[in-house]
């Protein structure tokens, strides 16, 4: 008995752990905004975020972030005064529905994979430039979006074309 006893507690040891107590954002979707927040360089102005600490952005209430359940929905940040690079894991923010990082002074180039499920898309107004991802045409359910006022250069060409639900551009 308490051979098995010893082995019982063994696989304890063993077994994953449990998401920390009151932990309610999904993992990767906390991930993806720790990945954010270094690309932005830490800004101090964004109250709650935390980068690499294992943060809880929905349960915490990090500033401009909005959840449903577990899910990321909502990533409002506009004129903060962000100042970095759109990172590279906003494609998996699979809830995200809002993403409105308007007037700030974000760089580089918009990611080749951003989120899939986003309605609404607000970039505008930062120094954003190459071109925009051709995964932006899978987009099916994006309904606005706003660019202007970057440094972006392409034609637009067929981009929009399978953009059915896009009523404003």
């Amino acid at each position: 008995m308490a051979a098995l006893a010893a082995a019982l507690a063994g696989l304890l040891l063993l077994a994953p752990s449990p998401a920390p107590a009151g932990a309610t954002t999904d993992s990767s979707d906390a991930a993806a905004l720790e990945n954010l927040y270094s690309s932005w360089n830490s800004p101090s102005q964004l109250a709650g975020w935390s980068a690499g600490s294992g943060g809880d952005p929905c349960g915490a209430g990090w500033q401009g972030i909005s959840c449903s359940g577990a899910g990321v929905t909502e990533i409002k940040l506009a004129g903060v005064g962000l100042d970095g690079s759109l990172g590279y894991e906003l494609s998996s923010l699979y809830s995200l529905k809002t993403l409105d990082l308007s007037n700030n002074n974000l760089h580089g180039s918009v990611p080749y994979q951003l989120p899939p499920n986003l309605t609404y898309l607000n970039l505008a107004t930062n120094n954003l430039s190459g071109n925009l991802p051709y995964s932006i045409s899978n987009m099916v359910s994006l309904e606005h979006l706003n660019i202007s006022h970057n440094s972006l250069a392409q034609q637009m060409g067929d981009l929009f074309g399978s953009l059915n639900s896009l009523s404003e551009l």
